[in-house]
């Protein structure tokens, strides 16, 4: 017997289908190349880059490491397995009971599956146990007509027949109990199938050593393959399905546990299965969900024995070159058949995918875990390269839309050449769309079902249904709570989705919001031309006293901005700004030039903003200064945009003159100003705080002690190391 499972033969037709789906995989990486490039990928963010790479990187980084997981369990593991299996004679394996529920199945059918389990019965040194409950007394006479033809006087069988009642969870429940008043052999190894599977010759043979060989192994499964009459998109449908469980199968068993023990066909350990608790689970296994209550399983028998050994801590294994053939006749739709079988498989993967995450790592193993934890991300990551493309064809952005159809080309076709990698069957084109259309449209099952759990169908077996929707206002109330879950992640989803190809970016879009928010209430800035009050530039006429007119005339409860006309304004006496709130913005250096034409004194300025203080007699000041009254600060000033220059600047002999002065300020911000040759000190600051200078330069450069400062207050990073 073979040590591993063997390449098959494949036909010209085979290399054919090969060579095709390689090409398809050439064209659709040669497409991303020269499309990589473009400006028209710009249309993404860097944050939305990054996050694609993040889920791509993710989500292949799995698939990777999947395959060499698989690539060592058939290469290294389980040969050594084989090998040491086959060295155990057939008088050395254990008893075994095969215990089938079947549900009026085709008469072609019965005979396949049954024949094929008295020929493997004739390869046992041991005769075995065999339990049909079936339909009726019509459907066990037949059974029995059809062993009995292939093995006259059932002389390597005892058979047992009863008939189900209440569907095929109850079959199989009431079958073990009656297993159990029967007295097997403790060591006994019972399989349930299904009664539209067939066994390959060999089966029995090449499954049993192993539980001699592993003592915790719980239960082992085997490969399958499809046996489909009616349709053949449904028959590649199935091929694709069985290779890409044969993959994760194998890398799954490298850790001695898998994700499913398949009701097609599965071999138990007689201390699981037969204890009580196994067939208390099979028959009524049920979840309690926050939403829907207590709800019990309609199918999903498979994933109920599978939780069971799980959750006590059993091995259980895949056996990669034992065979089943799964026979499915197909009529009808076959978008229909599909869609149902959908929501049956992937209802039952999310109802035990939970509970199976709660029992932790240290019980699952943790490359178990993190692919049940992946099965959950999964069903929205799927949708991404779909609903970026849609959207990108939609914009008006072809290149980007085809950066992604390259990359799908790329990356399914690649995904087909390694899964189909050793199967008897080969990649096809058709595998193709087949794979898109199950990625996304068992994506959006996925969604649906995930938010209603406890609808279940099951078409194949009398069309049985069942709901924990409840009535009156209780249903009115699942329902509702449902809809708006199913509809929040949804449009989380398509905010991710918009993000993604810049449609919107909530972040910055947020903080516009905050922006305008803030905008809308501060109060208005009251603009004021300058030009319109008389103060006009070039004409050699002075506009100090206009100027220091229209300060004095504004009010002093609102702020106002005064804006400067672009030229030079004539200045024959120094400006004081002796008000808050109060904003003094030229049209920008060398633009607005503020030009002083009188004769400085020791502590003259051209511009001087203080409290009134500095306007009024010296009497009045004295009288403050003996009731010991402290003004308060000036507030709120901003002097921005223009260039201060004194007429005699650079001459010799002439005495240089201050800039700005600020005398008792608090919150001003200096900002693009220039100051030209002749000034004595830039910036003179007294008992002023909160001062903001920024772009302020003076054409010989003003160094730190020019800055003069008196009890006055400068942001540590906007003092005199930002004035150039």
């Amino acid at each position: 017997m073979s040590t591993v499972v063997s390449a098959p033969q494949k036909t010209l037709n085979d290399q054919l289908n090969w060579l095709a789906c390689l090409a398809i995989t050439i064209i659709g990486f040669a497409s991303l190349y020269l499309a990589h490039g473009s400006k028209q990928i710009a249309v993404w963010d860097v944050f939305a880059l990054i996050s694609l790479g993040v889920v791509g990187t993710w989500r292949w980084s799995l698939f990777i490491l999947r395959g060499i997981r698989s690539r060592i369990y058939l290469s290294w593991v389980f040969p050594r397995w084989r090998r040491r299996a086959n060295a155990l004679t057939a008088e050395q394996l254990p008893p075994v009971c095969l215990l089938v529920p079947t549900y009026k199945e085709k008469t072609w059918i019965t005979e396949r599956v049954f024949r094929a389990i008295a020929q493997e019965a004739r390869t046992l040194a041991q005769p075995i146990t065999l339990l049909v409950n079936s339909s009726s007394d019509e459907e066990n006479d037949f059974i029995r007509q059809v062993l009995e033809a292939e093995d006259p006087g059932l002389r390597s069988m005892h058979l047992i027949q009863m008939v189900q009642k209440d569907g095929k969870r109850k079959a199989m429940a009431d079958g073990l109990k009656e297993l159990v008043r029967h007295g097997l052999p403790s060591e006994t190894i019972i399989a349930l199938m299904d009664g539209d599977s067939e066994l390959s010759p060999g089966t029995l043979r090449q499954c049993l050593p192993f539980f001699r060989l592993f003592p915790r192994l719980g239960a082992l499964t085997t490969d399958e393959l499809p046996v489909v009459q009616g349709s053949y998109l449904f028959a590649e449908w199935f091929q694709m399905r069985f290779a890409q469980r044969h993959q994760q199968m194998c890398s799954d068993s490298l850790s001695r546990k898998v994700m499913c023990l398949t009701g097609r066909f599965s071999l138990f350990r007689a201390e699981a299965a037969l204890h009580p608790s196994f067939s208390d689970q099979l028959e009524n296994d049920n979840l309690d969900d926050w939403l829907w209550g207590r709800f019990k399983f309609l199918s999903g028998d498979d994933k109920s024995t599978w939780f069971w050994l799980l959750r006590r801590g059993y091995d259980m294994l895949y056996i990669p070159d034992a065979l089943v053939y799964s026979i499915e006749t197909v009529s009808g739709s076959v978008i229909d058949r599909a869609y149902e079988n959908m929501r049956r498989w992937y209802g039952n993967m999310l109802r035990n995918n939970s509970r199976a995450i709660a029992l932790g790592p240290k019980v699952t193993g943790f490359y178990l875990w993190y692919g049940l934890l992946d099965q959950r991300i999964s069903i929205w990551t799927s949708l991404i390269s779909p609903s970026c493309l849609i959207l990108s064809m939609v914009r008006g952005h072809f290149i980007a839309a085809s950066i992604i159809a390259s990359w799908i080309l790329f990356s399914r076709s690649l995904m087909l050449l390694l899964v189909f990698q050793g199967r008897p069957s080969s990649p096809k084109p058709i595998h193709l769309p087949i794979l898109l259309a199950t990625q996304w449209s068992s994506s959006l099952v996925k969604i649906w079902t995930q938010m209603n759990l406890a609808k279940q169908k099951w078409a194949n077996r009398g069309n049985q249904s069942i709901s924990a929707d409840g009535t009156g206002r209780s249903r009115v109330a699942k329902l509702g709570i449902s809809r708006f879950l199913l509809a929040s992640q949804v449009f989380s989803f398509a905010i991710f989705l918009l993000w993604l190809n810049g449609v919107i970016n909530p972040l910055w879009d947020l903080e516009g919001l905050h922006l305008k928010h803030s905008a809308s209430q501060q109060v208005a800035v009251q603009q004021v031309e300058a030009i319109n009050h008389g103060i006009m530039p070039n004409d050699g006429k002075d506009d100090a006293a206009a100027l220091q007119a229209l300060i004095a005339r504004q009010p002093l409860d609102k702020p106002v901005q005064i804006n400067l006309p672009i030229g030079e304004l004539d200045l024959f006496k120094p400006i004081s700004i002796d008000r808050s709130n109060i904003r003094l913005k030229g049209q920008g250096i060398s633009r607005t030039i503020l030009l002083a034409q009188f004769d400085p004194t020791a502590d003259t300025a051209i511009l001087t903003i203080s409290t009134p203080k500095a306007g009024q007699t010296v009497a009045l000041a004295v009288a403050q200064t003996a009731a010991k009254v402290e003004q308060k600060p000036v507030q709120n000033v901003q002097i921005s945009g223009f260039t201060l220059r004194h007429s005699s600047s650079g001459s010799d002999g002439v005495k240089a003159i201050n800039s700005l002065v600020l005398d008792n300020v608090a919150q001003a911000t200096l900002s693009n100003l220039h100051l030209e040759r002749g000034i004595r000190y830039p910036v003179v600051l007294k008992r002023s705080r909160d001062v903001i200078m920024q772009y302020v330069t003076a054409e010989d450069g003003v160094d730190r002690s020019k800055i003069v400062m008196n009890d006055a207050n400068v942001q540590p990073d906007l003092r005199a190391d930002r004035v150039q």
